[in-house]
């Protein structure tokens, strides 16, 4: 569901939960970000009757909120006749804006016969967006008797009252804000000329110009918060804003609480708009989904929603468009931006055979690409599923703010009580001047007692850190992971994929007793079944055709290399284990590299040594990571001691080990944890192919190269989308800048409200402080953690 016009975060705090607690709803999610609530039904669950109950659930606990209920049934076409259209330049400006509404997937208006044809693309219920592009024709000409094909004519009278309804409130707000804020300063000036002047009936006639601008500004907050009190909810801010205001106008403080009621609207219709904005900046970093596929049938080209076309399917990319799904390059070469999924700003150049990636930009020339994946499982997909759902994983800190802002509201009522009734019984009982006084200042208490500020920006910033990490490149699969991130202060690596390119080369063939040729047949037989790296690289250099019938019994043994039946001969390839452990008499060798020893029916028949590279930034990936504060830098690797001795020296890690199977690499990361405490954690780095169990193990688990790799975003919490190391740093900088967001926006709305409850205690506040301890703060709060979106070059 969406949640149209919800701007009230501890709401939604408490619709999420609401949600949870239902016999029906195995679990619940409310991101507050993008409105959108999700849910999961139970085995045996009523749809219908849950979605009844989670829309009294709802439009109890936020009333008046537009809910969006989404699905994919219905025809994929809508037809709007748009009567009395008689300006070509509304008629524009309508199909732009139609164009982008939500679940349109194309909308082209015809001005002659005033026709607007809206194409669905099945994200969003076909009710919803007649209704949202109505409302778009309506607000932008409000005359129109718009008339939607295929439904009644009492359905299109109740769809006109509808959006001319909702056309109206929301102008209807806006401008009571308007004339309030003008009529309340006009009346505050009136007075203090007044009192200044000594006019008689000025103070009558200011208090009633004063209740007038009171109930057109602050009506509908007194309608809503007896909404609240005949639901029972008497904590929201709706309710606490009222009381305190009627409390000041019943003591006499008429000025003072008009001007709280008039600046506390003020202040949420400029926190709405930062809100809307923050929102807006953060959904334009995941602008990635493609919209259109152009699918090739026979010679002809038709275009089609993404979700139509099949495995198999042949699609044609025209320059500057998006690719749509994944696929192979099967005609034409280009160059294409891939700055979308993993940041980089150099173009790659992709010719016939090459993968190519929904959310690529083609830029120079036609590319025509064999689809591979469906939509749903495609890159674009995934990288947009991960970054919308990651909210759902919390921060610590964003659980702290939920327990804490159960509390605080209730606790800060109860003082507000508490300072109303006991001072004034102690100090004096029948003076009515004490007990304004400690009533007035009981009623401050109450404005202070929202914690919006925090509900709102905390996880507001935890999402544009996710983000933006994502704009860059790097996939971050919860507030807890980029929370986590800013604690880390050891990153182990794996070696082959990871710090070296894996991309191996035969570099030395030594063959005893048998020619290279035939030692070259016999390892490439050996390793013909592996998917190892060093095994792919060995049949390469043979580039000769296998006979896989050849191949007889095969055994893959850990850690020590292959045994295999070849032309009825035993073969065994793999490390010097291997040799002793079937008592083969080798020479060992002592060059740098992965040496393969093969030994044939017993015999040593020589060996080959395999040389990887080191990745170009994989140096300075170490160094920044040094820079940014990171105290130890350890690489584990089942390669030989003198090849990752090599490895460690180059990079300057601090630590290596060497020989390992994967179990002990498990060992290892447990040795490194011995003696941490909570804030101490260790990450991992690895490929996400072969790492699991040390991914899992680890605090969080970086994958490399996720690009295309389903296995790397499955295994890991953090997914670095391009094969570069020095994106680790710059995940761990995007986390620290985050969490400093949060501690400042935390610090600085607390340390306001608990400055404004002591002054305020002590007589030394009013009202006045306490709507900015409450929504001033509350926007300067979203506005930091809209910072959250940038990073100067210094901090990356």
């Amino acid at each position: 569901m969406t949640l149209g016009g919800l701007n009230c975060a501890h709401c939604a705090e408490v619709i999420g939960q609401k949600v949870e607690d239902l016999d029906e709803v195995e679990m619940a999610h409310l991101n507050f970000v993008n409105k959108k609530l999700s849910f999961e039904l139970k085995d045996g669950a009523s749809r219908k009757l849950t979605i009844d109950k989670v829309i009294n659930i709802i439009d109890t606990t936020e009333p008046g909120l537009n809910i969006q209920v989404h699905d994919n049934r219905g025809s994929k076409e809508l037809k709007l006749k748009l009567e009395n259209l008689k300006c070509k330049q509304c008629a524009d400006q309508i199909e732009f804006e139609a164009n982008k509404a939500n679940g349109v997937k194309s909308a082209t208006l015809d001005f002659g016969n005033c026709i607007l044809d809206v194409e669905l693309d099945g994200t969003v219920s076909r009710r919803v967006v007649t209704e949202e592009v109505a409302t778009i024709a309506k607000n932008l000409q409000h005359c129109l008797n718009i008339q939607v094909k295929g439904i009644s004519k009492a359905q299109n009278k109740a769809l006109n009252e509808k959006v001319t309804k909702k056309f109206d409130k929301d102008k209807l707000d806006k401008i009571r804000l308007f004339v309030g804020v003008i009529a309340y300063a006009i009346t505050f000036i009136q007075q203090v000329w007044g009192g200044n002047h000594g006019h008689a009936n000025q103070d009558i006639i200011s208090t009633v110009a004063f209740i007038a601008v009171y109930l057109v500004v602050g009506g509908d907050v007194l309608l809503k918060a007896a909404k609240n009190i005949k639901n029972g909810k008497v904590f929201d801010e709706n309710f606490l804003i009222t009381v305190a205001t009627l409390g000041a106008i019943i003591i006499g403080e008429t000025s003072e609480a008009v001007g709280v009621m008039v600046f506390y609207k003020l202040g949420v219709f400029l926190q709405g708009i930062a809100v809307g904005k923050s929102r807006k900046s953060i959904s334009s970093l995941m602008e990635i989904r493609p919209d259109v596929a152009n699918l090739k049938i026979g010679n002809d080209i038709e275009v089609v929603d993404p979700e139509e076309v099949e495995i198999g399917d042949i699609i044609v990319v025209k320059p500057g468009e998006r690719v749509p799904l994944d696929g192979i390059v099967i005609e034409g070469s280009s160059m294409v931006d891939t700055s979308a999924l993993t940041g980089e700003s150099v173009l790659r150049s992709v010719n016939v055979e090459d993968e190519v990636l929904s959310g690529f930009i083609n830029k120079n020339a036609l590319l025509t690409i064999e689809v591979t994946k469906d939509f749903g499982e495609s890159a674009v997909s995934k990288v947009l599923d991960l970054v919308e759902n990651a909210s759902s994983k919390k921060a610590k800190t964003e659980n702290f703010i939920s327990v804490f802002s159960k509390y605080y509201t209730p606790v800060v009522v109860g003082l507000a009580a508490i300072i109303a009734i006991i001072p004034p019984i102690i100090i004096n009982a029948s003076s009515q001047a004490v007990w304004y006084d400690w009533v007035l200042r009981g009623l401050t208490f109450l404005v202070v007692s929202c914690p919006c500020a925090l509900v709102l920006s905390i996880p507001l910033t935890f999402f544009s850190g996710i983000g933006f990490a994502s704009k860059n490149g790097v996939l971050i699969k919860g507030s807890n992971y980029l929370e986590a991130l800013r604690y880390v202060d050891t990153v182990v690596f794996d070696k082959t994929g990871t710090l070296t390119k894996g991309v191996f080369n035969v570099t030395k063939v030594n063959a005893v007793n048998v020619s290279e040729d035939e030692l070259m047949e016999y390892a490439a037989y050996a390793e013909a079944n592996s998917n190892h790296p060093i095994a792919k690289s060995i049949v390469k250099a043979y580039n000769k055709e296998l006979d896989l019938g050849k191949i007889g019994e095969y055994e893959e043994i850990a850690a020590h290399g292959i045994k295999v039946n070849y032309n009825g001969k035993t073969v065994l390839a793999g490390n010097e284990k291997l040799m002793k452990a079937n008592n083969i008499k080798y020479t060992p060798v002592t060059e740098t590299g992965t040496v393969v020893y093969i030994a044939v029916d017993g015999k040593y028949a020589g060996d080959l040594v395999i040389s990887d590279e080191i990745k170009a930034d994989s140096k300075e990936a170490i160094a920044k990571l040094k820079q940014i504060g990171i105290k130890q830098t350890v690489m584990l690797t089942g390669d030989n001691k003198k090849v990752a001795d090599a490895v460690a020296e180059e990079l300057k890690l601090d630590k290596v080990y060497s020989n390992l199977l994967p179990d002990e690499k498990v060992e290892k990361i447990e040795e490194i944890y011995q003696g941490r405490d909570e804030k101490e954690k260790v990450a991992f780095v690895g490929d996400g192919i072969n790492d699991a169990p040390v991914l899992a193990r680890a605090d969080v688990g970086i994958a490399m190269g996720g690009l295309g790799s389903d296995a790397a975003i499955e295994a890991a919490d953090v997914v670095i989308m391009n094969d570069e190391p020095s994106q680790i740093a710059k995940a761990i900088a995007i986390s620290k800048k985050t969490s400093r967001i949060v501690w400042q926006n935390i610090i600085f709305a607390l340390g306001v409200k608990v400055i404004v409850l002591v002054a305020t205690a002590f007589g030394a506040s009013n009202m006045w402080e306490a709507v900015f301890a409450d929504v001033g703060v509350a926007l300067i709060a979203v506005l930091n953690a809209m910072r959250a979106m940038r990073m100067k070059e210094e901090e990356k």
